[in-house]
């Protein structure tokens, strides 16, 4: 029993009193508490935040060109374009966004607001677009009215020719099919009249 008692005193001792590291006090001081001021405006017009101060004085942007080579851009250089007014900072993604140009851009407004007439576009403008400018099927826009005919009859007689075309060419009779070519190639004269 003796022994289990100095055993026990022993592991107590080399445990707890055998390392010298001792805690380090930290004092805390207490930071005083932050008062919020409140003042009424005198002068609403008053500019009353501290402008910042640039420290860069060379006021130097970078971006890379086509080459992949970086080269410095002047806010202060003139535009190409004379009439375009000079740029203090390049655009964002969202300002070049908003000038992509459009292939519509030459195209006239009444013309656009006229487009094909209602059949047309039922049976051709899901392939071909409103202005039978071809999305998935070939552009009609440089054709003739002849050519679209025979190419629309060749799909009627030919059974190995595109199913979709197949199907709806047999629905439709000759004259139907020479209107809608005769239509299409007056529209084409009228977008290359702009062009």
């Amino acid at each position: 029993m003796i022994k289990k008692i100095l055993l026990l005193v022993a592991l107590l001792l080399i445990s707890s009193g055998c390392t010298e590291k001792k805690e380090k006090s930290t004092l805390i001081e207490k930071e005083s508490e932050l008062k919020i001021e409140i003042e009424e405006n005198q002068n609403k017009e008053e500019i009353k935040v501290a402008q910042k101060e640039h420290v860069n004085k060379k006021n130097e942007t970078y971006y890379f060109n086509y080459n992949g080579v970086k080269s410095e851009y002047d806010p202060n250089s003139k535009p190409a374009n004379e009439d375009a007014a000079v740029r203090v900072t390049p655009r964002t993604n969202i300002e070049a966004n908003l000038h992509i140009r459009s292939p519509y851009e030459q195209v006239q407004i009444s013309l656009l607001v006229k487009k094909l007439s209602k059949e047309f576009i039922v049976k051709c403008s899901a392939c071909h677009n409103d202005y039978a400018n071809g999305i998935i099927g070939p552009s009609l826009l440089d054709k003739d009215a002849d050519f679209i005919y025979n190419s629309i009859l060749k799909f009627k007689n030919n059974k190995d020719a595109n199913v979709l075309m197949t199907d709806l060419v047999k629905q439709m009779s000759d004259e139907n099919i020479k209107k809608l070519a005769n239509e299409i190639y007056e529209f084409n004269k009228e977008v290359r009249k702009i062009k």
